[in-house]
């Protein structure tokens, strides 16, 4: 008999295993091993494993074979698992909070916990296992592998993306392999993580020659004959699983790899091919007991078999059995079995599954062979226990594949329902409800609607509603709207509502009324939801029905809606979330009363709201996904505020190319307009640009559309481009039922209009009818276009000044900037209206307002601004506090030598230096941990420094902490 040669060295692979090792502890928070089966992909990461530190805490996961279409998230509920029985249940919840969406995955752990309910958020799911990794990271290095990402689910992949975002402390890496040919879905999503500078990928090439020749070496115990070496490596490709293969019959090469992998089998006595066949059939991980009631075997027989696998490295031993010692070894026996033979051997381990009382908790397993062998009526009761059972082992992305199989296996089978002694519908709902507490959005729509399908909403209209109400979330949850399920679902509910589902649809539906642009329409259904949620004492709907009322009352023109109610509702939203201790609550109402503030003008207090909106989103892991809208309008309210230094900088390279197109475009369109005062119309033309590559066609663009475009007009005014002005306001006129999307926008509009009227006297003649009717239509609908807020106001005034042409109107528009604390505005203002005093002859009033600009302008760089009145100045011969037109010069810094460190970097530096992790930064300067991670690797690298430790010593001594 001749044993499978297996060899201990790792042959070729020494750099790789090197930046593994090196990636410990280091910069590098995630790894990615790609190679074709057989390379050595889970060789190289044993090796690694083998090499770490005794106290390192390893944690692995595989993703199963055709694993995006079984159960969702298979690698980390086996890594959740391994956890829990480490850690023990008690250990394990007290890294968690109250009620944690993981007892969902961990049925033992909700026994101890509670479960988080019917509609767990996917986020807080996601934070709670970056939660466990990085507390348990906190005392040990912790490794976390995630093997054959190429089989990933849909729901596996979406929090690997989370964990590559999130786990930037050294302390923790992660490290994934696939096979690249094989990666159908993944690809998309390793070509964005590659991008990130804390992910590196290790591609594993073919063996060389010499390689090849080392790995036989090893294998035959013995200097291989060059001719050999050779034909293997020829005829393997360099590939180490089939140099295995060949070096044992080199004289007898297979005509294909099934056939070279089947050489494994060769010289195995008959009770060991036996056996090996039925352990294809279980498939891999292979239980014991399982593999020994099926196989017609002696106990002495079949340890001397299972020790002769074992011994030709077929199988490798676990803690409860086996498993193959590759995945192609497994396929290759399996497919080489008869059709017959596959039915026999399923059928086999049926039998021996379902009359073995020790078998009883394996209900999925049992289902499986059943299906496999034909017997479709044992395998739909058997997928029915296992779905609706209760072990504790079971998850519910689980039960959702179970439950999928019961729907497919029911049209197999004669009296389904007499069998289960449940109707089709009920499955369905039962799916529509696991896909809602696993996430899985399109598998539950899917299921919500075939249950639709089979209701007669007259006959049964709370059944209809639920599911209508299940699959608005769903849809919701796609970022796509809840459609009409909504108002099909408040249409079956009784008129007096009294659940609080009922009053969450409500909510939603007041939510979507108003961004319809139709809050009178809104405001009964977010009133009758806060009534309700006050009866049942729901402080998270009390806390959004009163932020949806603040956004109702803030777009609508009624006389009860001033904004002293605004700011009551929200100053109630805000307690409310408080009260609820939800920071995903607290985020959606500040995220709201941000835009509201901003809209207002009280940019101060908008800067507040976002700041705590950003920890919010800290601290319920929603960053990535709630921290652009806030980002925007942190960086709209300092442009606003003249403070367009900190606005450049709030948003810095690394964390800009991570935010979602159109919050990237609303940053540009910010971007050119300062750049635009300053002076540097080529980098506002570049801005304006980039913002129009990004920018869709969705309703959400809108607002940003209509930027873009004033910030082109403004671009033209300020070069003397009549001609451009006029097109940037044709594009906005061209702009579908363009009426009422201006009303629709009046935030957005007003400016618009202000640059319509000043086109009218700024520039030459207007060119062409249809412009000039642009330029009518404009100016005819800011007669009657509404203002619900202080910057409409002040917008209409410079509207109604550019359009009277006197200093009266002129010192409307001021006063009104200047309330605002809108220096930029102001200042162009004043200048307005300085030249209409000197035309007026009030030289000593124009002086003033013409020195008022300098100053303003000043402070903000704004060169033309300086110039502009500088040029009124020696037209009317006036002396502006005897600086002229004469621009303020930039002093030199007296700072210390920053050794090329940005100021962003200075700022980590510092809060480096005080301890802080990378996710203390990201918490202290609003950015992701990620991107502080990238930081702090720059940062070590400028300083020529290996450690955080050494920075800060480096910071300390070279003065940089100051």
């Amino acid at each position: 008999m001749v044993n499978l040669p297996v060899s201990s060295a790792l042959i070729g692979r020494g750099g790789e295993l090197s930046a593994l090792l090196g990636a410990v502890g280091g910069a590098t928070h995630t790894v990615l091993i790609a190679g074709e089966a057989g390379i050595g992909k889970s060789r190289l990461i044993g090796e690694f494993t083998r090499r770490l530190d005794r106290e390192t805490l390893v944690l692995s996961g595989r993703c199963p074979e055709f694993g995006s279409d079984g159960v969702a998230f298979a690698p980390f509920l086996a890594v959740m698992r391994r956890l829990l029985r480490e850690l023990g249940v008690a250990e394990m919840a007290a890294l968690l909070p109250p009620q944690p969406a993981l007892a969902n995955w961990l049925p033992q752990l909700a026994v101890h916990t509670g479960t988080a309910g019917p509609e767990p958020d996917r986020i807080r799911l996601f934070g709670e296992i970056l939660t466990v990794i990085e507390q348990l990271a906190m005392t040990r290095q912790t490794v976390l592998i995630l093997e054959d990402l190429h089989w990933a689910d849909a729901a596996s992949r979406e929090l690997l993306t989370f964990l590559v975002a999130n786990l930037a402390d050294g302390d923790v890496l992660l490290i994934g392999s696939y096979r690249p040919g094989d990666s159908g879905p993944l690809r998309e999503l390793i070509a964005e993580l590659r991008r990130d500078p804390g992910v590196r990928t290790l591609d594993l090439a073919p063996l060389t020659r010499h390689e090849v020749g080392r790995q036989l070496a090893a294998l035959l115990a013995r200097e291989p004959e060059p001719a050999l070496i050779t034909t293997v490596f020829e005829r393997s490709g360099g590939n180490p699983l089939f140099v295995e293969a060949l070096s044992q019959a080199p004289d007898q090469i297979p005509a294909d790899l099934a056939d070279l992998l089947l050489g494994f089998q060769r010289g195995l006595t008959p009770p060991a091919h036996a056996l090996l066949r039925i352990a294809a059939a279980i498939g891999s991980p292979i239980r014991h007991d399982l593999l020994a009631e099926a196989v017609d075997l002696p106990p002495d027989a079949l340890h001397e078999a299972l020790r002769e696998l074992v011994t030709r490295q077929l199988l490798l031993t676990t803690d409860t059995g086996y498993e193959f010692r590759h995945i192609l070894i497994r396929q290759a026996i399996y497919n080489d079995l008869l059709p017959g033979e596959r039915t026999q051997l399923h059928s086999r381990l049926a039998d021996v599954l379902r009359t073995n009382t020790y078998h009883s908790g394996n209900a999925a397993e049992l289902a499986h062979h059943a299906a496999a062998a034909g017997d479709f009526t044992v395998a739909l009761g058997a997928y029915w226990s296992a779905a609706t059972g209760t072990s504790e082992s079971v998850s519910g992305p689980e039960r959702l594949a179970y439950l999928e199989q019961v729907v497919a296996l029911r049209d197999r089978v004669s009296n389904p329902d007499e069998l289960l002694g449940v109707s089709k519908l009920v499955v369905l709902e039962q799916l529509t409800e696991c896909a809602v507490a696993s996430g899985a959005i399109d598998r539950g729509i899917a299921a919500a609607t075939a249950a639709l399908d089979l209701i007669d909403p007259s006959a049964d209209p709370a059944r209809a509603a639920h599911l209508h109400l299940r699959r608005a979330f769903l849809r919701g949850s796609t970022g796509a709207g809840p459609g009409d399920d909504l108002t099909r679902a408040l249409s079956l509910l009784p008129a007096a509502p009294s659940t609080l589902e009922h009053g969450e649809a409500l909510a939603q539906f007041a939510l979507t009324t108003v961004f319809a642009g139709n809050p009178n329409a809104a405001a009964p259904a977010a009133y009758t939801a806060l009534s309700l949620a006050e009866s049942l004492s729901a402080p998270a709907l009390v806390a959004r029905s009163h932020a949806y009322l603040g956004l109702i009352a803030a777009s609508s023109t009624a006389a009860d809606s001033s904004h002293e109610v605004v700011l009551r509702h929200f100053e109630s939203a805000r307690a409310a979330a408080r009260a609820a201790d939800d920071p995903l609550v607290l985020l959606d109402v500040v995220t709201w009363e941000s835009a509201v503030l901003l809209a207002a003008g009280e940019y101060r207090a908008a800067i507040s709201a976002v700041r705590v909106g950003l920890r919010a989103a800290q601290q319920s892991f929603r960053f990535a996904e709630s921290a652009p809208i806030l980002l925007v309008k942190w960086v709209q309210a300092l442009t606003a505020l003249g403070r367009w230094a900190e606005a450049r900088v709030v948003v810095d390279e690394a964390e800009f190319e991570r935010l979602p197109p159109l919050s990237r475009a609303a940053l540009l369109v910010s971007y050119g307009k300062i750049a635009l005062g300053q002076g540097d119309t080529d980098a506002a033309r570049s801005y304006a640009g980039q913002a129009g590559e990004l920018l869709g066609d969705g309703r959400w663009a809108i607002p940003y559309r209509l930027q873009r475009q004033l910030l082109i007009g403004s671009i033209a005014i300020q070069v003397g481009d009549g001609v451009g002005v006029d097109s940037a306001l044709a594009e906005v006129w061209s702009l579908g039922d363009v009426m009422a999307t201006l009303e629709a926008h009046p935030h957005d509009a007003w400016p618009v209009l202000a640059l319509a009227a000043r086109r009218c006297v700024a520039h030459s003649e207007i060119e062409g009818a249809r412009s000039a009717a642009v330029v009518e239509g404009m100016l005819a609908l800011g007669d009657s276009l509404s203002c619900t807020s202080p910057v409409d106001i002040a917008h209409r005034e410079v509207f109604r000044a550019w359009r009277a042409g006197t200093a009266a109107g002129w010192d409307l528009a001021v006063r009104a900037w200047r309330g605002l604390e809108q220096p930029f505005e102001e200042a162009e203002s004043l200048l307005g209206m300085a030249e209409w005093l000197a035309v007026q002859g009030d030289r000593d009033a124009a002086a003033g307002a013409l020195g008022r600009v300098v100053e303003l302008a000043g402070g903000l760089s704004a060169e033309p601004l300086i110039a502009a009145a500088g040029r009124v100045a020696t037209r009317a011969r006036i002396s502006i506090d005897g600086r002229g037109g004469e621009s303020p010069k930039v002093r030199e810094s007296g700072a210390a030598r920053t050794f090329g460190l940005t100021a962003r970097e200075l700022e980590v530096l510092r809060l480096v230096a005080k301890g802080l992790s990378n996710r203390g930064v990201a918490g202290e300067l609003f950015i992701s941990a990620n991107t502080a991670g990238v930081h702090v690797s720059r940062i070590l690298t400028k300083l020529g420094v290996a450690s955080r430790t050494e920075a800060a010593a480096f910071a300390h001594e070279h003065g940089l902490l100051g």
